[in-house]
């Protein structure tokens, strides 16, 4: 009983540093949820003009989408265009789903032109609306990117849930009220963002080559949910109840969140490795129901996506990261990997009756995921930011000092790189120099050498003089206990 007591505390502690770091317009990411599961159902799986299936002219667009944001490069030029941006992707894609509804009783040729103009649309709905989402979320609390990120699961379904129940008509306004509200409710949040959470850059900018474990990964992974949702049948994916498979997902999430003291949020790549590989197995060599499949493999990719998005932000934090970059980067490796599983699956349906070369590729896969993804968690920067502690609620000295905003600006005010300030956030723990170099996996000499430097930037010439300064720029810190 003990027992517990003991996870039910952790879990309401976890909770309350949670929410009280979570803004409400945080969650208007579930409309994005939402218009994913719901565009998907009926029309996902139909065959375009183009010879693309609808949900691959969404992907194709995403892509464009993100590969436009990577070539602009200027995250200034991006946020200050990106109320037209919102409202153009908004009204565009409402527009196009009307465009359908209207167009579905008149003629094949008309319907066949409105089913590109709603994909293209609501692809790129989707790839702006996710690119900005992503730049709201860097910056804030681990803890508060998994809550939003649970939280928007879970409402998101629910959305689907009561409009996929309506008749077509109620479906209709239901569909074309949520695409409007989503880019509304963007804005309004980007808006509302307190100046403490935008970003300030920093001298320090670190390659983006270090990414290339997860993106890779990421690929593989969306590749095999892909290609085992295939080999089941496209058809019966693309149901109204697909919002019913994300239900596990958050399930997931919400146990890694709130039932750890301390999280290593690489359990949700561990968790989201075994969903995806059982499915790949399931769908290549087990004849068993379809919709056990279906889950599993659409479990993984979510939890997956999970783990990239908190770790990205927890990436793009603490370097010189752009947001958007890393946003467009993930759409580019997710929906490529989505977009090159159903072509493959096809083709292998189509010149494989024997079942000889589809079972080579599940093997190869399978061993592909299983590599990749141990090789990217043995990269030291992934692995030191695929750990995290909870703050503490109510205990004095044991604060997280890098949440305050305050701190955290004046340190990259000053000039303190990311490694820098990460040992400062240990030193403002309480941390001796060799607490620095456990925390920060380096030398000691490494950790003394960066603790010259911060005293060096801030004009301190020792702790005692650290922390008073520390209290001049933020009233609510507490010296920290020695540790």
């Amino acid at each position: 009983m003990n027992r517990i007591d003991r996870a039910w505390s952790t879990a309401k502690d976890a909770l309350k540093s949670c929410a009280a770091e979570t803004k409400w317009y945080y969650f208007g990411s579930s409309l994005l949820v939402a218009i994913v599961t719901l565009t998907h159902y009926a029309n996902g799986y139909k065959t375009t003009a183009l010879g693309l299936s609808y949900a691959d002219v969404i992907c194709v667009t995403s892509i464009v989408v993100a590969a436009i944001a990577l070539v602009i490069g200027d995250p200034h030029a991006l946020d200050k265009a990106r109320k037209p941006i919102l409202i153009a992707s908004s009204l565009f894609a409402a527009l196009g789903f009307v465009f359908l509804m209207t167009a579905t009783p008149v003629s094949s040729g008309l319907y066949s032109v409105a089913l590109i103009a709603s994909a293209i649309s609501v692809g790129f709905l989707i790839g702006t609306v996710a690119i900005f989402w992503f730049g709201l979320f860097v910056g804030q609390a681990v803890e508060t990117v998994a809550f939003s990120l649970l939280v928007s699961i879970v409402i998101g379904c629910l959305i689907s849930w009561f409009l996929l129940g309506m008749l077509w008509d109620r479906l209709f306004v239901g569909y074309a009220a949520v695409v409007l509200l989503s880019g509304w409710t963007l804005s309004r949040a980007l808006d509302k963002r307190p100046k403490s959470a935008v970003r300030k850059e920093s001298a320090e900018k670190p390659s983006f080559a270090f990414l290339a474990g997860p993106l890779l990964t990421a690929f593989l992974f969306s590749f095999a949910f892909m290609l085992s949702v295939s080999f089941v049948g496209l058809e019966s994916w693309h149901t109204d109840t697909g919002w019913s498979m994300l239900w596990p997902a958050a399930l997931v999430l919400g146990i890694v969140a709130l039932f750890s003291k301390r999280v290593n949020i690489a359990s949700l790549l561990y968790i989201a490795l075994t969903l995806v590989v059982a499915g790949m197995l399931f769908a290549s060599f087990l004849h068993i129901d379809e919709s056990f499949i279906f889950s599993l493999a659409t479990m993984g990719c979510a939890v997956n996506i999970s783990y990239l998005i908190i770790l990205f932000c927890s990436l793009g934090t603490r370097f010189a990261l752009d947001p958007h970059k890393l946003a467009a980067l993930l759409l580019l490796t997710i929906f490529g990997g989505c977009l090159l599983g159903r072509p493959v699956a096809l083709a292998m349906s189509a010149l494989d009756q024997s079942g000889t070369l589809r079972t080579l590729l599940s093997i190869c896969l399978i061993v592909g995921i299983i590599a990749c993804t141990f090789i990217g968690l043995n990269n030291r920067t992934i692995q030191l930011y695929s750990k995290y502690r909870f703050k503490q609620q109510g205990k004095p000295g044991e604060q997280d000092v890098v949440s305050s905003s305050f701190i955290t600006s004046f340190a990259a005010e000053q000039g303190l790189g990311a490694r820098e300030r990460e040992a400062l956030s240990l030193l403002l723990e309480g941390k001796t120099a060799s607490g620095v170099a456990d925390g920060m996996f380096i030398a000691r000499g490494t950790a003394k050498a960066h603790i010259r430097h911060i005293y060096r930037k801030l004009d301190v010439h020792d702790r005692e003089e650290l922390f008073d300064l520390m209290r001049d720029i933020d009233p609510q810190f507490e010296t920290p206990r020695e540790g």
